[in-house]
């Protein structure tokens, strides 16, 4: 498992398996039934679809955007830390917007993001960063809804890399280095369900979404792949993700409980 970081408290539950990604999460100073992170996760029964020079993906747990095809060593993106709706009733419920390495058909992840949870009628908002499969770390810092992100995960040599979480409304930085054997085999920014189901939390702008200094959406022709992930359960879609604007941008949108 990966150390604490400073100014970090660590989940201390077991890591799940490769393939599925809900973790159970022991107890910390605030109790959280599960926690973000993981490998994106195929919806049963669905196929990927050609439009326009993308793959669009129905999933258990990603949606956003990943690009493959290749090795990638940096991956960067903004986001904002939306208000979520939480109802007495709704169950475990999670929105949880992050960037990273890996993932998407390898069996390691390399993120850090924010979350916004519902236990019960309470909203929890928090940081993390996770080199999967280690269990998250989540940052001892204060988020609020609404709080603007900036996340760049790299690999830097070796087996390290380097994750820097900056939220730019409360001024602070989270950046620790940590290593893991890993493939580089894909680059995304991701809003993820990482509960039993999506909270409501309206849409979710990603903007600046680069992968090794280059906009996600100019990664176009042989050996790539651009990824569109939106996440489905059974026969409903639970959220859309929208098509990128000037190749870096783009909208998670909530649509149903899921």
């Amino acid at each position: 498992m990966a150390g604490l970081a400073l100014g970090s408290l660590a989940l201390a539950g077991p890591a799940t398996t490769a393939g599925t990604t809900h973790h159970a999460a022991a107890p910390t100073a605030k109790s959280r039934a599960f926690s973000p992170g993981g490998l994106f996760e195929p919806a049963p029964g669905t196929h990927p679809s050609a439009v326009d020079g993308r793959v669009i993906n129905y999933s258990n747990n990603w949606s956003g955007y990943a690009v493959t095809g290749s090795t990638f060593t940096t991956a960067t993106a903004s986001w904002v830390q939306n208000a979520i709706t939480c109802t007495s009733g709704d169950g475990e419920t999670d929105m949880s917007p992050w960037v990273g390495i890996d993932g998407f058909s390898s069996s390691t992840v390399e993120q850090t993001g924010s979350s916004g949870d519902c236990d019960g009628s309470t909203p929890d908002y928090y940081a993390w960063y996770e080199m999967y499969p280690a269990n998250v770390i989540i940052i001892n810092k204060t988020v609020k809804p609404g709080d603007e992100f900036t996340g760049t995960v790299t690999h830097t040599s070796g087996t390290k890399y380097t994750l820097v979480l900056k939220d730019l409304t409360q001024g602070w930085t989270n950046s620790v280095t940590k290593s893991l054997s890993a493939d580089d085999s894909s680059a995304e920014a991701v809003m993820e369900m990482a509960a039993n189901n999506l909270t409501k939390f309206g849409t979710d702008p990603f903007t600046s979404f680069t992968v090794d200094g280059k906009a996600v959406g100019s990664y176009t022709g042989s050996p790539y792949t651009i990824e569109q992930m939106e996440i489905e359960n059974g026969s409903t879609l639970c959220d859309s993700t929208s098509s990128l604007a000037n190749n870096e941008n783009f909208t998670t949108t909530w649509l149903n409980a899921c």
